[in-house]
């Protein structure tokens, strides 16, 4: 739902601040840094609609196979699919990492945004908000770390353990039809 949904709204938002932050530069302490955070939030969160849009094509059921099929599909179509949903975790994977880095660059922004230019009777508040959506921020990166680098880790496991089970019975059925 991330990609689907929240990323085309998120990046809706930081287009409309980008809007803001140009047409009132002069009232913002950073317009520079601030529209440069903001087309990196806007790239992150495009890139990621897309990667998930690429990834959806390798994601089929068994049941997708015999509708497809009109019979029971052979072996090498289910392997196809195992491979297929293989293809399709990994680039969901990407995907996702590429939105919660946008979910980041975005929260960046809008404390460059809120970061007042000089004194006044916001002045405070902003700075109070900026500070608190830093803080954000930082859980945001922190939780984002802690939940794909272990997945990713784990992953790569599954692979590598894969990988040595096709090439021991590769060479099982190498040493079996041998002269």
């Amino acid at each position: 739902m991330a990609l689907t949904i929240a990323a085309p709204l998120l990046t809706a938002g930081a287009l409309s601040l980008i809007g803001v932050v140009c047409a009132d530069a002069d009232k913002f302490r950073w317009p520079g840094p601030t529209l440069l955070l903001l087309v990196l939030t806007v790239l992150s969160l495009i890139t990621s609609i897309q990667l998930g849009y690429q990834a959806r094509q390798y994601l089929y059921s068994y049941q997708d196979l015999k509708d497809w099929r009109a019979e029971d599909p052979e072996q090498k179509f289910v392997e196809n699919q195992h491979t297929d949903y293989l293809t399709w975790l990994d680039k969901t994977f990407l995907a996702s990492i590429v939105y919660n880095l946008g979910t980041v660059l975005l929260l960046l922004s809008v404390a460059a945004a809120l970061t007042p230019e000089g004194t006044g009777p916001l002045a405070l508040w902003r700075w109070i908000t900026a500070g608190l959506i830093l803080a954000a921020t930082g859980g945001e990166a922190l939780w984002s770390y802690s939940v794909y680098f272990p997945l990713r880790l784990a992953r790569r496991q599954a692979l590598e353990s894969r990988n040595k089970k096709q090439s021991k019975e590769q060479t099982a059925v190498e040493r079996s039809t041998a002269p």
